[in-house]
């Protein structure tokens, strides 16, 4: 009996280990979702959710009325992408346990495979060995488990985010056309569930022209493709009539910019909620304070940048701490702020976080890494979009492209959420191209220490 050629087991290395990351990464997402119970999670941004998919389905119109209303006016408040996907499963099952069980089931689905597609990201510049560790970081990551479990875009748009940048890395690995329409359609589709990566298509295309000139005709096809599905969403909203106001994607957009220029915000939010008497009052008087500014601004622009300008120009160091280092830093922080705290958007009970010895530890490891991540993260991309010449990786034939990519999707996101509204739960779609980055600092790291000391 013949020994197996270790080219052989080499071949089948790879495919073995990414199918044993993503069953793993099912697995944790579909025991938690099968078990945590989430409080009334029809609340907050989950009930406008579930009204836009109610109303696809019942009535053919995107609208945020809520099911039953008299009068069912389209808008275009949020976006379309995750409303869709609820309209769906909805069409199918209708509105009831089956409904809400098979929703959470195809988000653990989505998020174990966007395990599975970053991990195969991450081999276009990693090692074998550091591809797999930094997927099975990615599958036992406690916020991206946890995200699965409520009726939220993070997972959709994580997922579709990651995709894009999969397809766009083989684009440029393989001077495809066909896959930068791919990619470009794929990032379209994600700024339709989360409209910051808009310009993101647009952005990256122009980077990369500019980085590596081979790659020109490739982003111009990116550029185009980015743009269609958006522009076609566009188009439908420019026909809409009669909006109530705070109805429309720019209302919500003024509304987060104003929310996000107060450093008390989030404190205020939570005091409202879960301060004494007293506590909630003062609470009060901030929030109101924020509502009536984004009104100036939404109804007299002119006035209410001056107002804000105004603010700003009191504390001027303060607030520039907040914007250089706070809001960053509380982006990929670990607490989320606005709703339970910890890594729960919302009300939770029996989450195995808090109820299994191992689940606890696992959190606990996370918790600890975290800020060692964000830093890793944090030089590789710096290193990444600033350095002309990229280093060597730890990979045969690295694709530089795909890495300046996921680069530049961090640093557009941590732009894009400082500048608005920046709390832990909008990193979520981030985190496993976060842990992409840090291992890949780390590995370079190794890599200089073990050159010096031979």
């Amino acid at each position: 009996m013949h020994a197996a050629n270790p080219t052989e087991r080499n071949r089948w290395r790879w495919p073995v280990a990414l199918l044993i990351i993503t069953f793993f990464a099912l697995a944790l997402r579909w025991y938690y979702v099968s078990t945590a119970v989430v409080y009334a999670p029809l609340r907050g941004d989950a009930r406008q959710y579930f009204s836009y998919a109610w109303n696809l389905v019942h009535h053919g119109t995107f609208s945020k009325s809520p099911p039953g209303a008299v009068s069912v006016l389209p808008d275009n408040y949020r976006d379309p992408g995750y409303p869709l996907f609820l309209a769906v499963w909805m069409k199918a099952l209708g509105v009831g346990n089956a409904w809400y069980a098979t929703v959470l089931l195809c988000q653990a689905l989505l998020g174990a495979l966007t395990v599975t597609v970053a991990v195969q990201l991450g081999k276009h510049w990693l090692s074998t060995r550091w591809a797999i560790g930094a997927g099975l970081l990615m599958a036992a990551w406690p916020h991206s488990i946890a995200i699965d479990g409520y009726l939220l875009t993070e997972t959709l748009f994580g997922f579709l985010c990651t995709v894009g940048l999969l397809l766009w890395g083989n684009a440029c690995q393989h001077k495809s056309h066909w896959l930068a329409v791919a990619a470009g359609l794929t990032f379209g589709a994600a700024a339709l569930t989360n409209a910051i990566l808009l310009p993101f298509g647009i952005l990256l295309a122009a980077f990369l022209a500019w980085r590596m000139p081979t790659l020109r005709k490739i982003c111009l096809t990116l550029t185009i493709a980015s743009l269609l599905l958006p522009a076609s969403w566009s188009f439908r909203n420019t026909h809409i009539q009669n909006s109530a106001p705070g109805s429309s994607s720019r209302d919500r957009a003024v509304q987060n910019l104003v929310q996000g220029s107060w450093p008390s915000y989030h404190s205020a939010w939570r005091q409202s909620i879960l301060g004494d008497t007293a506590a909630k009052a003062g609470a009060r008087t901030t929030l109101n304070a924020i509502n009536k500014e984004y009104e100036t601004l939404r109804t007299a622009p002119t006035q209410g940048v001056k107002e804000i300008a105004q603010r700003l120009g009191t504390h001027p160091l303060r607030y520039a701490a907040w914007y250089l280092l706070q809001k960053p830093y509380d982006l990929w922080n670990w607490d989320i702020q606005i709703g339970q705290g910890d890594i729960y958007p919302y009300p939770t009970v029996n989450s195995p976080f808090r109820t299994n010895v191992i689940w606890l530890a696992l959190e606990i490891i996370c918790r600890t890494l975290n800020p060692l991540l964000m830093l890793l993260a944090l030089t590789c991309v710096l290193y990444t979009m600033f350095k002309q010449r990229l280093p060597s990786m730890p990979c045969k034939q690295p694709n530089h492209a795909a890495l300046v990519a996921v680069a530049c999707l961090l640093a557009f996101a941590t732009l894009v959420y400082t500048a608005l509204q920046s709390e832990p739960r909008y990193s979520i779609p981030f985190r496993s191209l976060e842990i992409l980055l840090a291992i890949t600092t780390a590995a370079k790291i190794i890599a200089w220490r073990r050159q010096r000391e031979t």
